[in-house]
């Protein structure tokens, strides 16, 4: 008797402190797996479902922008790399030969660049609110930490504020 009692203190202790962590692009609780879509079966805090609605979107916005970017810069530095060398222009027998103008591709490149650059702020701060709506639902305190950081920057050195 007294240990199935304790058994079951055992049981309603663990569900009362149950935990909610990530592993890669999943959601663990009580060592069940969740896919991130089925986040509301997991969160029981509005405050923290809230945050990850608004990591989801971040993830979303930041991913178009990745991929967007990737293919971009991918198809700009293939055409740079692997595209003609020289044009032959010609009629009626006469011909000439000019180099061929790679302004194009190096533009298409430099869009893919500042888009992967576009997406990468949508990627932090899609890490900081899943972080913070784990910190919300597991009740740990996400009370406003500033703190000084001393940093190297080229021959010198700063004091910065991070918050």
């Amino acid at each position: 008797m007294n240990k199935s009692l304790l058994f079951f203190a055992i049981m309603i202790a663990q569900s009362a402190f149950s935990q909610v962590t990530m592993s890669g692009n999943k959601l663990v609780k009580d060592g069940q797996t969740y896919k991130m879509s089925q986040y509301q079966d997991v969160f029981k805090n509005p405050e923290a479902v809230s945050y990850l609605k608004k990591a989801r979107t971040n993830s979303t916005v930041g991913s178009i922008f990745a991929y967007t970017g990737g293919f971009s810069l991918g198809f700009g530095l293939s055409a740079v790399l692997f595209g003609p060398k020289n044009q032959v222009y010609g009629s009626y027998g006469s011909q000439y030969e000019t180099k061929a103008d790679k302004s194009v591709a190096w533009l298409v490149t430099g869009i893919g660049a500042g888009l992967i650059g576009f997406g990468i702020p949508f990627a932090v701060a899609s890490n900081k609110n899943a972080q913070k709506a784990l910190q919300l639902e597991n009740g740990e305190s996400t009370a406003f930490q500033p703190h000084f950081k001393l940093e190297t920057a080229g021959n010198g050195m700063a004091l910065s504020y991070n918050f």
